[in-house]
C-alpha cells in the first residue's frame, strides 16, 4: 500500500485548558476508498508541547511535528514528513471531533483514547508441523540482494514449490494489509500439504535491497527469476515441479514467466486480462459504480483519464505532464486536479504498468494455468476471468481453469460492498475455499 500524503485539521468545541491532553490519541478515519488508523501522541516537557504521529497500516516510521502550539484553546500541529498538519479543540480529556482534509477533499475524524485494535483469526499460530527458514539470495541482474521466507513441509522427497508474487505497491513477504497476512497464511496451507512456498519482501521493502519507486514490471520480472533460481538451488524442491502464484498487478509477472517457460505452472489471483491501460479504466470505472456515481459521470471521467494516460506516455518528464493535464483537464470535473493525477500516474510503476498487455505472453503460455476472482472485486473486476481464460485457453492451452467466487472482493475476503475501505474491518483475511481450490488444484497436476 502507497505512502498517505494529506492534510489533518481537528475542530473541536470545548476548553482545551481545562482538558489533559497529554498522552495516546487514536483515530480510524473513513477516507470513502480505504480506512487508517491514527497514533497521535503528546507530551509536555516544561511547558513545552511535543507531538508524535504513527500511521502503523502504512509503516513503523514515527513523524514527529515541527511545530506543537497550543494557544487560546486551540491545538496546531505540523508533520512536514508526513506532509501533514492539525489544527483543532478538544472536546474533553478523552475526545476529539472534527475533520480531516486530503487532496482537497474532507472527511469526518474522531480521536479518543481507545486503541483501534484488529482481530485476525486465520493469522497462523505454532506449533507448525514444517519448517520456516529465513532466506537471502542475489538478483544479479540488478545487483541487490532479495529477503524472504522458505516454508518447507516435512518430508523425503523434492516437493513441488510455488513462489508468491505480490501486486501494486511495495509489499512485505507476508502482503500484509491492515495486519492481514495473506502469504503467510496462504505458505501455512501449502506446507501443511506439502508444497513449498517461497514468500519475499519486495525490493526496497522489509529485508530486501533496492529502490522499490525506481522499479516497475520489468524489474519485479527479475526479482521474480531471481527467486526461482533460488528456488531451484534447493535439494527439498522438486524442480520439475516449480510454480508461481501471482495476485493483482502480480499475475502479469506470472504471464510473462509462463510463456518464458520459466515455471510449470501458474496461478493467478485477481489478475487482468487486458492491457494495464485498460485495466486502471475498468478499476475506476468499477471503484465509481460501487460508490454509487452514475454512469453519466462514470464515461465522462473516464474519457479524461483515458487521454491523461496517453500523456503520461507520450510526455519527458513529470512537469511536462502536469502542464499537458492541466490543460485537458481545465473546465472539467478534473479541473485542478493535474498536480495529483501526475503524482498518481507519472512514476516508474505505473508507466510501465500502462505499457504491459498480457496479449503479448498469451499465445506462448502452454503450462497449466489456475486464474481466480471474486465477483464483488472493485479493482480487478472478474470480467478479466473470462479475457484471461478466452486468451490463455484460445491460443491452443487446454489446461486453463477458471473459478469465480461469489461475494469476495480483490483481497478474496467476503465482502459487503467489495471497496477497499471495507478491507480492514472484516476480520478474515482469505475465503478458505480460496485455499482448498489451490491446493487441490496444485495437488492434482500432471506434469511432465
Amino acid at each position: 500500500m502507497k505512502r498517505l500524503l494529506f492534510l489533518l485539521w481537528l475542530f473541536c468545541s470545548a476548553n482545551l485548558y481545562a482538558q489533559d491532553i497529554s498522552g495516546e490519541w487514536y483515530a480510524y478515519p473513513d477516507l470513502k476508498t480505504h480506512r487508517l488508523r491514527l497514533q497521535l501522541e503528546l507530551t509536555t516537557d516544561g511547558g513545552r508541547l511535543a507531538a508524535t504521529l504513527r500511521i502503523p497500516d502504512q509503516s513503523d516510521r514515527i513523524y514527529s511535528a515541527t511545530r506543537a502550539t497550543l494557544e487560546n484553546g486551540i491545538l496546531d500541529l505540523d508533520f512536514p514528513d508526513a506532509q501533514m498538519a492539525c489544527r483543532g479543540r478538544v472536546e474533553s480529556g478523552e475526545r476529539i471531533a472534527g475533520t480531516l482534509s486530503q487532496d482537497g477533499y474532507a472527511f469526518e475524524l474522531l480521536f479518543t483514547r481507545q486503541p483501534v485494535l484488529f482481530r485476525r483469526p486465520q493469522t497462523p499460530q505454532p506449533p507448525f508441523p514444517y519448517t520456516s527458514e529465513e532466506v537471502r539470495f542475489r538478483n544479479p541482474e540488478a545487483g541487490i540482494t532479495l529477503a524472504g521466507t522458505l516454508t518447507l513441509p516435512a518430508s523425503s522427497t523434492p516437493s513441488m514449490a510455488v513462489v508468491l508474487i505480490s501486486g501494486s505497491g511495495a509489499q512485505d513477504r507476508d502482503n500484509t494489509f491492515f495486519e492481514h497476512k495473506t502469504f503467510w497464511v496462504m505458505a501455512d496451507c501449502f506446507a501443511r500439504h506439502g508444497i513449498v512456498v517461497l514468500r519475499v519482501d519486495d525490493r526496497g521493502t522489509g529485508a530486501s535491497e533496492g529502490d522499490f519507486d525506481a522499479s516497475g514490471l520489468p524489474d519485479h520480472d527479475t526479482d521474480a527469476q531471481a527467486a526461482l533460481a533460488y528456488l531451484r538451488s534447493r535439494p527439498e524442491i522438486d524442480t520439475a515441479r516449480i510454480g508461481a502464484i501471482g495476485h493483482s498487478e502480480g499475475a502479469f509477472i506470472a504471464f510473462s514467466l509462463a510463456a518464458r517457460q520459466e515455471v510449470d505452472f501458474i496461478v493467478t489471483m485477481a489478475g487482468g486480462g487486458v492491457n494495464g491501460s485498460e485495466l486502471l479504466l475498468m478499476q475506476r470505472a468499477a471503484l465509481l459504480r460501487a460508490s454509487g456515481a452514475k454512469e453519466e459521470f462514470i464515461t465522462r471521467y473516464n474519457d479524461y483519464m483515458r487521454r491523461a494516460q496517453e500523456v503520461v506516455l507520450q510526455t519527458a518528464d513529470a512537469a511536462a505532464c502536469e502542464r499537458r493535464l492541466a490543460e485537458l483537464f481545465a473546465g472539467s470535473d478534473l479541473a485542478g486536479q493535474a498536480p495529483a493525477i501526475t503524482k498518481q500516474l507519472y512514476n516508474t510503476a505505473k508507466i510501465e504498468l500502462l505499457k504491459y498487455d498480457p496479449e503479448w505472453d498469451f499465445p506462448e503460455i502452454t503450462c497449466p494455468v489456475l486464474a481466480l476472482n471474486g465477483d464483488k472485486d472493485r479493482q480487478v473486476p472478474v470480467e478479466n476471468l473470462a479475457l484471461i481464460e478466452k486468451g490463455i485457453a484460445g491460443n491452443g492451452n487446454p489446461a486453463v481453469t477458471a473459478i469465480t467466487y461469489p461475494g469476495l472482493n480483490h483481497m478474496f475476503q467476503t465482502a459487503g460492498s467489495g471497496l477497499p475501505v471495507e478491507y480492514s474491518d472484516l476480520e478474515e483475511t482469505i475465503f478458505p475455499k480460496v485455499l482448498e481450490d489451490m491446493v487441490a488444484w496444485m495437488k492434482q497436476l500432471s506434469i511432465p
